[in-house]
């Protein structure tokens, strides 16, 4: 008997090949913003304090953003292929996003895989300056733009057999709290290092040959 399943999955690098925030730093941000994120990567500033210190850094506005994303972000091939499977059998897929609501909302409407549920932190401009605001506050969890690790174990709560796809340090909540966990890149290294299991993987083909194998999908 199949389980009922609840996926969720990172965004940028996982169901992208670009990360959208990587992108903006680049073209638009401060050169310094490499040393925001080294500080963020060995824990001497929190996820939230270095997206709003990166964002504060932005000469540009929301059209040149979503210019910019449209142009440069690529989905990941087999995403759309996987995500049509686990419509058809009506499995709930779910994005969450360390990133933000601007970038997510553009890249999926770009390559038309909207409307699709997620999970953001949002992006906000005043007097021509870029803010984030945090929608999702955790009781446990104060270092997360929004911690990934509540919502599954809400899931999880009602009953699903939770898995989530994803790719770095944003996702090491949710890596925690999912009943399986498909990671690559840095949450791979991570995980081996903190010796938590997840299955590896580099596309979405190879997470739906594995869950197929299980006889969950």
């Amino acid at each position: 008997m199949k389980p009922p399943l609840l996926i969720s999955c990172d965004f940028d690098g996982t169901v992208t090949r670009q990360d959208t925030l990587v992108e903006i730093l680049n073209t638009y941000g401060s050169g310094h913003w490499h040393d925001i994120q080294k500080k963020v990567a060995v824990g001497e500033m929190s996820i939230r304090e270095g997206l709003q210190a990166e964002m504060s850094t932005v000469q540009a506005d929301e059209t040149a953003l979503k210019e910019l994303l449209t142009r440069r972000v690529e989905m990941d091939p087999s995403f759309s292929p996987f995500l049509k499977t686990v419509r058809a059998q009506g499995i709930p897929l779910v994005l969450l996003s360390g990133g933000f609501d601007l970038c997510v909302e553009t890249v999926l409407a770009e390559k038309g895989l909207g409307p699709l549920p997620y999970l953001a932190n949002r992006l906000y401009r005043k007097n021509g300056s870029w803010g984030v605001e945090f929608p999702y506050p955790s009781v446990t969890c104060q270092d997360c733009g929004h911690c990934k690790g509540d919502p599954i174990l809400s899931w999880k709560a009602q009953g699903y057999t939770t898995v989530f796809v994803g790719n770095g340090v944003t996702d090491r909540c949710a890596v925690r709290a999912a009943d399986l966990t498909f990671a690559k890149d840095d949450l791979a290294t991570w995980c081996r290092s903190q010796g938590i299991p997840a299955v590896s993987y580099q596309t979405f083909t190879d997470v739906q040959h594995d869950l197929e194998g299980r006889g969950w999908l």
